[in-house]
């Protein structure tokens, strides 16, 4: 199940729009998406780190845990988990968008740029993560 509306709806504008899908079946997972959705980052990174411990290097889970961090002012824990998201999965579309986001969040819009030429090629009609990376960087012009 996915939960973009939900969360689009509630997340910050500079937090993007387009999160990974919820990992299928895991408890844990759904609470911790749960708890972010409702703008509870400080709660969720700690168990999301402790599904990420069950399974490793799964690119949903390293996402939606790079979102949190990055949403607690954590940036440089959030960077090396997006990095380790892509690693995983180079075309990971929320990944890219989100870390998009951060690179613009940090003064860096030569990167998210590089992220939206990505999203570009991955997405030539256009997808919602391309589209939410171009509406931050246009909003940041």
């Amino acid at each position: 199940m996915r939960r973009l509306l939900l969360l689009a709806a509630l997340l910050p504008a500079t937090a993007g729009a387009v999160p990974p899908a919820d990992p299928p079946g895991d408890p844990i997972a759904r609470e911790a998406i749960r708890l972010a959705e409702t703008g509870r980052y400080d709660l969720s990174v700690p168990m999301l780190e402790a599904v990420l411990a069950r399974l490793p290097g799964d690119p949903d889970i390293l996402t939606y845990l790079a979102l949190a961090l990055r949403s607690t002012g954590r940036h440089a824990e959030a960077e090396a988990r997006y990095d380790q998201a892509l690693a995983r999965d180079a075309a990971h579309l929320p990944a890219l968008a989100y870390q998009g986001v951060l690179y613009l969040q940090t003064g860096r819009r030569d990167r998210a740029e590089a992220n939206m030429r990505r999203l570009e090629a991955l997405c030539p009609t256009g997808c919602p993560a391309r589209d939410e990376l171009a509406r931050e960087i246009a909003a940041r012009r």
